[in-house]
Order: C-alpha cells, then structure tokens, then sequence
C-alpha cells in the first residue's frame, strides 16, 4: 500500500497524508523498499517539485495494483462454503454419549442429504487442554456442559437434560421409585470423564442432606453402563436421553431429589466466528441436537 501511494502521489507528503502516518516513516519505508528492489523507484524531479518515477518504478505500477486488487478481493470476499461439494473435515470434541446422540444425528443428516464428501472426526475432550486445543484448531467445537466451556470462548446451548436412577428391569428392589436414603444405600457406577473419579454432582447434594453413597465403580465412558448394570445390582445415575436407547434391558426411575440443570453447549474460537464452513457446522449440529 506505501509504495502504491508513493507512485501514485509521485510525492512523499502527499503520500504519507493520504496513508495517515508521517513523512518520515514513509520516507523510512521508501529506503527499505529502494533496498529491497535495488532500485531509486523515485528521484526528485529537475523542476524541484515532486518527483518522477524510474523505470523500474514505472514497471511496478500495473502489477502492484493487480496484486492489491487481488488482495482486497480475497480479504472483502469471504471463502465460500458449498457443502455439496466440499470434502472439509470438521473434528469435533465430544464424550460418547454427545457422540452418539448428537453426533450420530450429525452423520445421519449430511448422508441425508447427500454430502458424502465432508467427513466428521469424533474426538474425547482433554478439559485441561480445550482452550489450546480450539484456539489451535485441532478441534472446530467442542460439545460440552456450560461449566466446561472455557472463559472467553462462544458458546451456544444445544439440548436441555435430566437424570434419572438406571438399574436392570429384574432389580431384586422392585421398580418403584427409591427414597433418598435407600438410593443412598444403594451401590453405584459413576462415569468419570476424566477417568477415575468416584465423586460427582450427585454426591454433592447429598451431602447437602447429610447422606453419603457408594461408588462401588468408576469407568469413563457412558457405553460401558449398560453392560455394568444387566449383570450386577448396582444402579447408576445417567442421562434420561442415553437411557432411552436401553428402554429393553434398563428401567428408569425418577429420581428422590432434584438435579441442577444440565445443558449441552457448543463451543469453538471465536476466530472461526465468520467461518462459512463454521458457520454450517454449527447450524447442523443445532439441528442434530433438536432433531
């Protein structure tokens, strides 16, 4: 831009008014670029006003102002995004049981419609390396709860969630609703994310009610559970919309207290915020989520 002004201008003052910076830090400019090219590109004119371009600086003209023009298009122009045609990879960050009710409805509506070409990569999320991880790209969103989404980053809500107590549809207690001291009684599988945690939200506000339970097991992913309950008397404190994909092996029940809200937000960097590709990514999986 500084050397396209200088030719233009054919005037070092007039140049530097018309980029907004000093004459003396254009004048700096013009050294570096006479370095660069080895060339004047301007001398002062023998009428001692202005100055006149060299040959080289003359050749530069034309290219300099395709080249700019070129520029301004591709910044003014966002990439266009066609999803019928595009082979993009987007990686997304996701337990599995995001996975498999968001993510599997993902797949399902882009084959739907016919966009074999872009692909999903399905990711579990290190909470202590997500912040990097987004602002690297290594992932394009990340599915979490809100407590989750880090600081500064956007963020949009997905799904609402509730739980319910899980147990096998032959548990020798019967398939009433538990109270809460025989619920605290009662042993349990806890899933922890990041694996081998036996304390949860869940443990929290029984101790609220001066009660303790007993996490008897402790594994990582959701689609382990269900295995864990057909075959043994523990119970297990999990998503209302996971377990409805059990409904013929696994009894829900409500629970005998009330449970904080769970939300499932998307998150991403906000340096893909006008992303067209981004922006479809995130449209589908509102979709997914509602569908």
């Amino acid at each position: 831009m500084s050397l396209k002004a200088m030719l233009d201008e054919r005037n070092v003052t007039r140049a530097a008014a018309r980029l907004g910076i000093s004459q003396p830090a254009l004048s700096a400019q013009l050294a570096r670029l006479r370095d660069i090219f080895r060339d004047p590109l301007l001398t002062p004119a023998s009428s001692g006003r202005g100055m006149v371009l060299t040959p080289r600086g003359n050749e530069l003209r034309e290219p300099l102002r395709l080249a700019l023009q070129s520029l301004e298009e591709v910044i003014g122009t966002p990439s266009a995004f066609d999803p019928k045609k595009s082979d993009r990879i987007f990686t997304i960050g996701a337990n599995d049981n995001a996975t498999a009710i968001v993510g599997s409805r993902l797949v399902s509506l882009t084959r739907r419609y016919g966009l074999s070409g872009i692909r999903f990569a399905f990711r579990s999320i290190d909470s202590t390396r997500l912040t990097d991880q987004l602002e690297a790209g290594d992932l394009d969103v990340a599915l979490v709860s809100k407590a989750a989404v880090p600081n500064g980053m956007p963020a949009r809500p997905l799904l609402d969630e509730r739980f319910m107590m899980a147990q096998r549809k032959d548990h020798p207690r019967g398939q009433r609703p538990p109270t809460i001291r025989e619920y605290a009684r009662l042993e349990h599988v806890i899933v922890s994310g990041e694996g081998g945690g036996f304390r949860g939200f869940i443990d929290d506000i029984l101790a609220q009610k001066s009660l303790t339970r007993r996490v008897a097991v402790s594994v990582q992913h959701y689609s382990v559970v269900p295995l864990l309950l057909q075959s043994t008397d523990l119970v297990c404190t999990l998503p209302m919309r996971f377990l409805s994909r059990y409904h013929d092996v696994l009894q829900a029940l409500r629970l005998p207290f009330d449970t904080r809200p769970f939300t499932l937000h998307a998150t991403w960097h906000a340096r893909f915020d006008n992303d067209h590709g981004h922006q479809w990514l995130r449209q589908q999986l509102e979709e997914s989520a509602t569908g």
